[in-house]
């Protein structure tokens, strides 16, 4: 599906709850690298776009599963790895594991997108 960036961040952000949620965690703090995107999270900005009020909402009723939750902007310059990351997941239809450095991150690609786009 097509996404912008701030969908892309969502929809990165959506994942990593549920992928938090079937773990168990019950107390997550998540580093994000697009201020706007955490701003919203927090309620310190608002949301004008119809669709990303959706995203937004999802991502409340996702944090109601933990006893403890925070959200934090980092600078993109600091954390351009997750961004490419991002961007990847959303744009293909391929699931891939890397390994680097002994770490195996767990890469889920998005179909479909976690809210209905209305537009």
């Amino acid at each position: 599906f097509a996404c912008s960036n701030n969908t892309a961040e969502y929809e990165a952000l959506i994942q990593g709850l549920h992928w938090s949620i079937k773990r168990g965690i019950k107390n997550l703090q998540v580093f994000g690298d697009s201020e706007l995107i955490v701003n919203q999270v927090k309620g310190q900005h608002a949301v004008k776009n119809d669709l990303l009020k959706c995203y937004k909402n999802r991502v409340w009723d996702l944090i109601e599963y933990f006893e403890g939750f925070g959200i934090k902007s980092i600078p993109r310059k600091e954390n351009q790895a997750a961004d490419r990351l991002a961007a990847v997941g959303a744009a293909f239809d391929v699931v891939e594991s890397i390994q680097k450095d002994k770490v195996q991150p767990n890469i889920h690609v998005i179909v479909r997108p976690s809210v209905p786009d209305n537009n």
